[in-house]
């Protein structure tokens, strides 16, 4: 939060992958990079925005979107299927608890 506000203050950073373009905050500054090298740097985060949009829309003019393959799709899907596996396994039987009893005490006892 910005001191003497209620506002939190909400770091920019955008990325256009094809062009490895990138906008993001440096201590109060706007960096714009593309490739790693400095485009240009702004004060103000509305000309920040606009210039990496601008650029950007030249850049997607340039680069068109490639279709991905259906092999290019099950790789993806399975890499990320792997990254986040599931905490439970369904295939799997689910352990019994053993010992709790519904009676107040722990133990029924047998009269």
């Amino acid at each position: 939060m910005r001191p003497g506000s209620g506002i939190q203050s909400i770091t920019v950073k955008l990325y256009f992958k094809r062009a490895e373009l990138l906008l993001h905050e440096v201590e109060g500054r706007f960096v714009l990079e593309m490739a790693g090298r400095v485009v240009e740097n702004f004060r103000s985060e509305r000309k920040a925005v606009a210039a990496y949009n601008r650029v950007r829309r030249d850049l997607e003019a340039k680069f068109p979107y490639a279709e991905v393959t259906d092999a290019e799709r099950k790789a993806i899907m399975e890499r990320y299927l792997a990254d986040n596996l599931v905490g439970h396994n369904s295939w799997r039987v689910p352990e019994k608890k053993s010992g709790s009893s519904r009676t107040f005490g722990n133990l029924v006892r047998p009269h």
